[in-house]
């Protein structure tokens, strides 16, 4: 019996084994989520925006992919999920990707303000990233304000934390401030370099007027 026993115990593992062997793998848990879709509106235009080439207008839904593009003396606010809110400045070509778990957006030239205040938690990872042909700035929530040229690319931590590294992977930073902290990243003869710089293309009126309109008050005495 004991000899029955045992063979039926192998014969039951090696069919689990065969089983598994067969079965597909499982993704990894970051490949099989999928974000939850966030509603995306624009809420304000001041002059000449367009957005995937037809011109803004407010309260317009947008997709989870989308390209704005401003002109001089113009800018284009735009709502997406839960008290999130960012100001495209003039003169600005900016493509977002809401599709993705961590939010993107690829800054061609021009300035991004940001009052992010209701980003998804994802760990130790950033939830929110802007990247430009010089850096990218991460964060989870915060604050904060990226410009950029052909040349170069200014961040800095208004009011939080945010991550900052080199196009090359490179002079990393991670900067926070109750008021204001900022980097300046420059390209020159395929070397980024990077220096601390004072407060430049941007200021608290409009961030505070971003913050109010999702019903956020920055306290500018201490780092969110």
């Amino acid at each position: 019996m004991m000899r029955n026993l045992r063979t039926a115990i192998a014969a039951s593992l090696l069919l689990s084994l065969a089983f598994f062997g067969c079965a597909p793998r499982a993704k990894p848990a970051e490949a099989a989520a999928a974000p939850a879709p966030q509603k995306v509106t624009v809420v304000y235009t001041e002059g000449s925006v367009s957005v995937d080439g037809s011109s803004a207008r407010i309260g317009q839904t947008l997709g989870t992919t989308v390209s704005v593009v401003t002109g001089p003396s113009s800018s284009c606010q735009i709502e997406f999920g839960d008290k999130n809110i960012m100001n495209v400045g003039q003169n600005a070509v900016a493509h977002f990707d809401f599709s993705k778990i961590t939010a993107e957006v690829e800054l061609k030239k021009g300035g991004l303000t940001s009052v992010l205040k209701g980003l998804a938690r994802l760990g130790d990872r950033d939830s929110f990233v802007v990247n430009t042909n010089a850096a990218s700035a991460g964060v989870r929530g915060t604050v904060f304000f990226v410009w950029c040229d052909d040349t170069s690319t200014y961040v800095c931590a208004c009011n939080g934390t945010v991550r900052t590294i080199d196009a090359k992977g490179h002079n990393e930073q991670v900067l926070t401030a109750a008021h204001h902290v900022a980097r300046l990243y420059s390209m020159k003869g395929g070397a980024i370099s990077v220096e601390a710089a004072g407060l430049l293309h941007h200021g608290d009126a409009l961030e505070e007027a971003l913050a109010a309109k999702i019903g956020y008050t920055i306290d500018w005495s201490k780092a969110d």
